[in-house]
């Protein structure tokens, strides 16, 4: 799930947690056409979603007899800011690619999936990265995370990205330089990465929504501001740490029945 830093709406950085997102299961099976979906998240199952769009274009494109099932066993919620069915879909796109051993150009299904979400081409490669443009380009930075853990607290608000991207238009807020943020990942410096992580859509998404923003505060001021950064456009917190400790041991127990809130891993690869 995309995580660590964001500079502005159009130039993103990622850093990826451990597969805390979902298991995702596909079956070839030619007793009927075209794709079923079963999911513990019951919007995946109603025909009309970007999993089933994806899966349902390659068929047409590539097996148009074909017919396949998907079990999509979702851990973390929809409208995090936690990229979760940006990361399905890659993994619907990956999984049916060596399924019907297509053996796709990476480039080719990269625009194909920019088509569909500009995460998605992203989390077709995984791992540290540097994300250009809409998301078309994707830059593997060296750097080794996996010393570090994040706390994410998920305050159970969704924040709808549309309506917060155009409060950024709107609010007219700072794009966010992220070249200083590059030049510690070259140099390895894990923690003038954490120090400085910011997101440009930050001040949109509390404009509309100041529950985040009083999170974001929550969390700074009890477990100290450093490494505590909203994902994407919303509502997910996380406070990114080296050394667990009894004051995010307590921080946890006081808010789990507030918020879903977990530790996790980084991982540096897909």
């Amino acid at each position: 799930m995309p995580t660590a830093a964001a500079s502005a709406p159009q130039t993103v950085v990622y850093i990826v947690t451990r597969a805390a997102n979902a298991d995702v299961r596909i079956e070839r099976d030619d007793s009927f056409r075209g794709v079923i979906v079963a999911s513990n998240d019951k919007y995946l199952e109603n025909g009309d979603n970007l999993i089933t769009r994806v899966a349902n274009e390659l068929l047409n494109r590539y097996a148009p007899t074909a017919g396949v099932r998907i079990a999509i066993e979702k851990r973390i919620p929809a409208g995090a800011g936690l990229g979760g069915n940006s990361a399905d879909a890659a993994a619907v796109i990956n999984g049916l690619d060596r399924l019907f051993g297509w053996k796709w150009d990476s480039r080719e299904k990269a625009a194909f999936a920019l088509k569909h979400g500009a995460d998605i081409p992203y989390c077709l490669q995984g791992g540290p990265a540097a994300v250009y443009g809409v998301g078309e380009r994707v830059m593997p930075v060296s750097i080794d995370f996996s010393a570090w853990s994040v706390l994410v607290v998920y305050p159970n608000l969704f924040t709808a990205t549309e309506r917060v991207f155009a409060a950024w238009d709107a609010g007219r807020y700072p794009q966010v330089p992220f070249s200083p943020f590059l030049r510690w990942a070259e140099a390895g410096d894990t923690a003038g990465m954490v120090a400085n992580m910011k997101n440009a859509l930050e001040p949109a998404t509390f404009s509309i929504a100041p529950e985040v923003g009083a999170w974001k505060a929550k969390i700074a001021r009890e477990l100290g501001k450093e490494g505590v950064v909203m994902t994407g456009s919303g509502s997910t917190i996380l406070k990114v740490f080296v050394n667990n400790s009894p004051q995010i041991e307590q921080f946890i127990e006081e808010n789990r029945r507030k918020c879903r809130i977990f530790i996790e891993k980084f991982a540096n690869k897909e």
